[in-house]
């Protein structure tokens, strides 16, 4: 008999026991046809092969090459109110400007001449300024515009579309829709998933698959715009590339500039992809500003704990995290989703928030295995940043002071008696350098599983001058709420860089795939309620710390010998060497290593998981072994340093090695990365060629013929793929190569729906 949503409503008080919670999540998961009596049944897995989905979000660094005569930021810079004034602001910024070796100046906006655009950027370019009161911003003259990098992919693109010769009709179709791909509400460009992933057919190689030939696409427009709109021939060489850090020369500019200069210099106007960009704009002003009043806060926590002095306390105020780029992987589950949505909706939103919040504490423990195995962010920190209100970040917000207090203690004792004269070298700096998670108040948790907790944290929050209430909530593991994007499941915003789209990105959306999976499972279970994972500030940092110090590389951390984390209890049964702590007497020591291959050993004796997982376990389990070989943070570090001709990052200076890190990003991975794209794009076309004969599929042998100009796929590809490497392609080879990634995401769309 159906029922109201006050009579469906279920007790999800906090309060209640763990029998109450119990009884809760067994009659969830009962309606859901997964109880445990049944849940070895493939189909009725949450989070299985048969029912995830998967898309990701990917920000990456900007940088245009040429002298400043001809680049934009330092002619902003220039023409900035305070700049005409003598002094020392002006001759500190005269030297920024001079010191620019490299002549890669990043994240400056390009100017381009209108006469360059063809009829289909022309067109786009006035939808998406029409009616904004700030269209003179990208106005630089009457024959030239002013757009930021993110944008001018989005320009390039719409002009391949409206070219003369008309893609063939699949890939003109998929190239309008994937414009909306190609955002700019940040500092950096953000591309997201030209289409959905489904792991029936693999998650992590389709995953891997669709970020590389995106990428590849990416690196297409750019190649097209410097030659089609000649940015090359106005001394604007624009270059997109995977970089997971702030650039130290940005970093250095941001001391110099009052913020609201910084803002406006380099925050973007977001042209793309709201429905109000200049509301969107202001928005981000918002989280500039935000976040750099919270940084000035987070030191006076630590004055306030002890750990600094009170005179550094408003050294930093022109924050620059913003500038931090990483991956968001998103998984999505369709049974879930179904179920949810056949829910009233009161009951959904109850149902899902309470299932999401448990879920997000529970693969909180899990996320250590990812930081510096699977991405990475090195960075070398000089002896003046290795100082707490430098180090530290936003982590003052973020964990507890009594676990910051032993952090910071033991990453000294890690960087050793030599750290104030040479500093210290870290695995992920991004996830220090970034609020990367909002921690919960005594009166306002925010993984509770209540409706509408984070919206009062972050209002909680604003009272305290650490947050803004108008902001998107900050968390590693964020719920994606079915109400509001259209899909229920998570966002995975843990990962900084990726050595390897294929060998990286591609295990790793496998692991979170089978973490998230095995949450569940110990949810229908009924053994872990939220009960075992209490929601108070010191609880919520004790699991938090862990994954922090992965980050740093620590080799060990601390938890209380009378913790109230049940579930964190579960994980040091399988340790092996954890014991108790003697410079802590109330706390067990537990070592990085020995707490990964716990996670490790847990994952392998659910036998189920463990079968339809086993090379992703065994891929973990290869890189927890050995971190130095297999590890992300270790293989990138081995990177930088080959081109600098040392051994160790602590053989050279932090500037010379951040730096060089840069250029490695700029240059060798972006090549890489772009190499991977036209591998897969290549057996991609192979494969779609012969489905194509199989089935007689004339439409598209014909669109593939039109493309290649007549040439089989293996001799054009070969022949564009060296023409890209070497920069030489022409307009005609790259508007071609771009519309054959098109026609392959329609293929792959196509293939999908029919699967379906």
């Amino acid at each position: 008999m159906p029922q109201n949503d006050q009579t469906q409503l279920p007790e999800f008080d906090v309060a209640t026991g763990v029998d109450t919670q119990r009884r809760t999540q067994l009659e969830i998961f009962s309606r859901l046809g997964i109880a445990h009596a049944v849940r070895s049944v493939h189909g009725a897995l949450l989070f299985a092969p048969d029912d995830i989905t998967a898309g990701t979000e990917n920000e990456l660094a900007a940088a245009v090459h040429g002298t400043r005569r001809d680049v934009d930021l330092p002619q902003a810079i220039q023409r900035l109110p305070f700049y005409q004034n003598d002094g020392r602001t002006r001759s500190a910024l005269d030297q920024w400007l001079a010191d620019n070796g490299d002549a890669a100046w990043e994240h400056s906006w390009l100017r381009i001449g209108r006469d360059a655009l063809g009829e289909g950027a022309r067109a786009l370019l006035a939808l998406d300024v029409a009616g904004r009161s700030d269209r003179a911003d990208f106005e630089a003259s009457a024959a030239e515009l002013r757009v930021p990098a993110s944008y001018l992919l989005r320009l390039a693109l719409a002009d391949v579309l409206g070219a003369e010769k008309l893609l063939p009709g699949r890939a003109l179709l998929t190239g309008r829709r994937v414009l909306g791909c190609f955002l700019n509400d940040n500092t950096a460009p953000e591309i997201v998933s030209t289409h959905i992933v489904s792991g029936a057919a693999g998650l992590g190689r389709g995953v891997a698959r669709e970020n590389a030939q995106r990428f590849l696409l990416t690196q297409l427009l750019v190649a097209y715009a410097n030659n089609k709109f000649r940015l090359r021939e106005r001394g604007q060489e624009l270059s997109i590339y995977p970089a997971p850090n702030p650039p130290t020369r940005l970093r250095r500019l941001s001391q110099l500039l009052p913020a609201d200069a910084y803002r406006d210099l380099l925050m973007n106007p977001c042209l793309a992809g709201f429905s109000d960009g200049v509301a969107k704009r202001s928005y981000m002003h918002l989280c500039h500003e935000t976040l750099s009043r919270s940084r000035v806060h987070a030191n006076a926590h630590l004055v306030e704990t002890g750990i600094a002095r009170p005179r550094v306390v408003q050294s930093l105020v022109c924050d620059t995290s913003l500038l931090n780029n990483g991956t968001h992987l998103s998984l999505g589950s369709r049974l879930l989703g179904d179920y949810l949505a056949a829910q009233p909706p009161a009951v959904a939103v109850s149902e899902e928030k309470y299932l999401g919040d448990l879920a997000s504490k529970i693969i909180e423990h899990f996320l250590p295995l990812f930081a510096g195995l699977y991405s990475a962010a090195p960075w070398r920190l000089a002896p003046a940043e290795f100082k707490p209100e430098r180090a530290l970040g936003f982590l003052p917000h973020e964990l507890h002071a009594s676990h910051l207090r032993q952090l910071w203690s033991a990453w000294k004792r890690k960087a050793g008696l030599l750290a104030g004269l040479k500093g210290d070298v870290v695995p992920d700096q991004r996830l220090l350098d970034y609020f990367a998670a909002l921690a919960g108040t005594s009166a306002q948790p925010g993984f509770d599983g209540q409706p509408g907790n984070a919206e009062r944290l972050n209002a909680t929050l604003e009272l305290r001058n650490v947050f803004s209430g108008k902001m998107t909530f900050y968390a590693l593991y964020r719920l994606r709420e079915l109400g509001k994007m259209g899909f229920t499941g998570f966002e995975g915003r843990h990962y900084s860089l990726f050595g390897s789209l294929q060998d990286d990105l591609g295990p790793a959306a496998e692991l979170q795939a089978c973490i998230t999976a095995y949450a569940y499972r110990l949810m229908a279970d009924g053994s872990v309620m939220h009960a075992q994972i209490p929601d108070d500030p010191e609880t919520e940092s004790e699991r938090r710390q862990v994954f922090f110090a992965a980050a740093i590389g620590l080799p060990s951390f601390y938890v209380r010998r009378s913790t109230r984390n049940a579930f964190l209890r579960r994980v040091l049964a399988h340790t092996r060497r954890t014991r108790p702590s003697k410079r802590h007497t109330a706390y067990l020591k537990v070592y990085l290593d020995d707490y990964r291959a716990a996670l490790t050993r847990m994952l392998t004796e659910d036998a189920m998981l463990a079968e339809m997982n086993a090379g992703t376990i065994a891929d973990l389990n290869a890189r927890v072994t050995a971190p130095e070989e297999r590890g992300v943070g270790a293989r990138l570090t081995r990177g930088i340093l080959e081109t600098l001709g040392v051994t160790s990052a602590m053989d050279v200076d932090a500037a010379t090695f951040n730096q060089a890190a840069e250029r490695y990003y700029r240059d060798d991975l972006r090549q890489s990365w772009m190499e991977e794209g036209l591998t897969t794009l290549r057996e991609d076309l192979h494969g779609m060629m012969r489905r194509a004969q199989k089935g007689g599929d004339q439409t598209l042998l014909w669109s593939l013929a039109r493309l290649t100009g007549g040439w089989g796929i293996e001799a054009f590809v070969t022949e564009a793929a060296q023409d890209v490497r070497v920069g030489k392609a022409s307009v005609e080879t790259l508007r071609a190569l771009i519309g054959l990634i098109l026609l392959n995401v329609n293929e792959e769309e196509r293939r999908a729906t029919r699967a379906a």
